[in-house]
C-alpha cells in the first residue's frame, strides 16, 4: 500500500484535529494574561483570548505535522504530482469544531474552503494557486493573532557551482524562503528568495522552450524584488502562484528529456 493509502486510513478524528492545531497551535502564546484592574483597559482592543490544550505536546506535533503536509503539497505540485498532492489535501479539509478555537473559525473556514478547492484543481497551474491559498489563508490567522511562526536564521544560499544539482539547490532553498516569507509575512525572506531566482540560472534542458522559460522565471523575479516595497499579501501570494507554476513547467521539460533518453539507451 502506497504512504498516501495508508495515511487516509487514519482516523477522521485525528485527521480533523490536524487542521484545528494549524491554526490555533501558534496562538498558545498570542496573547498574554492581563490583570482585571489594569489600568486604562479597553475591551474592543483587547488581544484574543488565549488558546489552552489539555496535552499541548501533542498539540505542536500535530501542527508542525500539518505545516509540513502543506509544503510537501508543494514540492509534489512543482514535480507534477498532482493526484498524490490532491490526497494529501485532504487532511486540509477536514474540519473539526472545537471551543478554544472560536474565535478564529473564520480562519479556520478559510484554510479548509481553500484545500477542498485545491483537492479539486484539474490542472497543475490551479492545484499550485490553490495551495497558495491556503498558505495565505494560514498567514492571514498568524497576522490576526499577532503570533507568526518562527523560523530558523535565513543563513546564506548554496553556492553556484554552475552544475544542474547546485543549481537546482539555490532554486529550491529560494522558493522554500518564499514560501516561509508568506506564512511569517517575512520582506526580508521574500527578497531574499527572489534575489536568487532572479540571479541563478536553470540547469541545462534541451526542451526547445526551455530558454523562454528560465527568461520568464527570472524576469518574474526580478519584478517582484521591484515591487517588493508596495505589493500586499494577496499580491505577492499571486506572484507566487506564478513563480510556481513557471517552476513547474521547467521541471517537466527538464525530467521528460531525461526520461526519453532513458529510454532510448535501454533499447539500443
Amino acid at each position: 500500500m502506497s504512504a498516501i493509502g495508508s495515511r487516509l486510513e487514519v482516523a477522521p478524528s485525528v485527521t480533523a484535529l490536524r487542521i484545528t492545531l494549524l491554526l490555533v497551535g501558534v496562538l498558545a502564546g498570542a496573547s498574554c494574561d492581563r490583570a482585571e484592574s489594569a489600568p486604562n483597559r479597553d475591551p474592543e482592543h483587547e488581544p484574543p483570548p488565549r488558546v489552552r490544550f489539555d496535552r499541548p505536546s501533542i498539540a505542536r506535533y500535530h501542527m508542525r505535522q500539518h505545516f509540513q503536509d502543506l509544503k510537501t503539497i508543494e514540492r509534489w505540485l512543482v514535480a507534477g504530482r498532482l493526484e498524490d498532492a490532491k490526497a494529501l489535501a485532504y487532511f486540509l479539509s477536514v474540519r473539526e469544531g472545537d471551543a478554544g478555537t472560536a474565535a478564529w473559525s473564520a480562519e479556520t473556514a478559510r484554510v479548509t474552503s481553500a484545500a477542498r478547492e485545491l483537492a479539486k484543481a484539474k490542472t497543475l497551474a490551479e492545484a499550485l494557486h490553490r495551495e497558495v491559498r491556503i498558505a495565505t489563508a494560514c498567514a492571514d490567522c498568524h497576522v490576526e493573532s499577532q503570533q507568526l511562526p518562527r523560523f530558523p536564521e535565513l543563513g546564506k544560499p548554496p553556492e553556484d557551482h554552475s552544475t544542474p544539482a547546485a543549481r537546482m539547490s539555490r532554486h529550491q532553498w529560494a522558493v522554500d524562503r518564499l514560501w516561509e516569507s508568506l506564512i511569517a509575512n517575512s520582506d526580508e525572506r521574500w527578497r531574499a528568495g527572489l534575489a536568487v531566482l532572479a540571479s541563478t540560472p536553470t540547469p541545462p534542458s534541451a526542451a526547445p522552450d526551455a530558454p523562454a522559460l528560465e527568461a520568464a522565471l527570472r524576469e518574474r523575479a526580478t519584478q517582484a524584488i521591484d515591487e517588493h516595497l508596495t505589493d500586499l499579501l494577496d499580491e505577492r501570494a499571486q506572484k507566487y502562484g506564478e513563480l510556481l507554476v513557471t517552476c513547474a513547467a521547467c521541471h517537466a521539460r527538464i525530467e521528460k528529456p531525461d526520461r526519453d533518453s532513458r529510454r532510448s539507451r535501454a533499447h539500443r
